[in-house]
């Protein structure tokens, strides 16, 4: 059954080195805000092809929302004359399998708004990441932030794992943007990523873990 909760706060990750480097810099010690695009040699058939928002990442842990594997769809339901429940077929909200931690949580990346959610937390200036029933009914009515993914569960790494990875040739780290994340389709966002750093698709697999 989906359950909406956070059960990490932002707030918590050491951000000095971000805050000293810059929270969207991809040389920086930490890589809270930044993508990472797997390498074609990832073996994980999870993260195959994968782009990961990091929400958080410092010497304690890293996690993050894989944005590129749609999984299906969320219809909603609205009252009929009767008062009961009948789906609306005329919107549909895609739903990201986020990561293979916790897959019933729900959780909405998306753009600032001004709306001020109970459970809404701040990733860098271009994205939040909200868990709360309201925020999808505003997407519903049209009232909700403008770019939003909707995503079960989450990826998170113990503390050095991820930097090994990247070591490993595992990962490459790139900006996020709001192009990249939200208006990038999704079948085009992994290779749209590598693109962006400048890198040829067809040798990729010899660059090394960040650019």
């Amino acid at each position: 059954m989906i359950r909406f909760d956070i059960p990490f706060n932002l707030k918590q990750f050491d951000t000095k080195h971000l805050e000293k480097l810059g929270a969207n810099q991809p040389n920086s010690q930490y890589f809270a805000g930044c993508l990472l695009i797997a390498m074609p040699s990832m073996e994980d058939p999870y993260f195959k092809e994968s782009v990961v928002l990091l929400l958080g990442h410092d010497d304690s842990k890293a996690l993050g929302i894989v944005i590129n594997k749609p999984t299906g769809y969320m219809q909603f339901g609205v009252p009929n004359e009767h008062g009961d429940a009948e789906i609306d077929h005329s919107t549909q909200l895609p739903v990201y399998s986020g990561g293979p931690v916790d897959g019933e949580l729900a959780m909405i990346v998306h753009s600032h708004c001004r709306t001020e959610y109970d459970t809404t937390q701040v990733v860098n200036e271009y994205f939040s990441i909200t868990s709360n029933i309201m925020i999808l009914e505003d997407i519903y009515r049209g009232e909700g932030p403008a770019y939003n993914i909707f995503s079960l569960g989450y990826s998170s790494w113990e503390p050095g794992q991820l930097e090994s990875e990247i070591q490993a040739n595992a990962w490459l780290v790139s900006n996020s943007s709001l192009e990249l994340v939200f208006k990038t389709s999704t079948d085009e966002k992994w290779s749209a990523a590598i693109r962006s750093l400048g890198v040829n698709l067809a040798h990729v697999s010899m660059t090394g873990g960040s650019a």
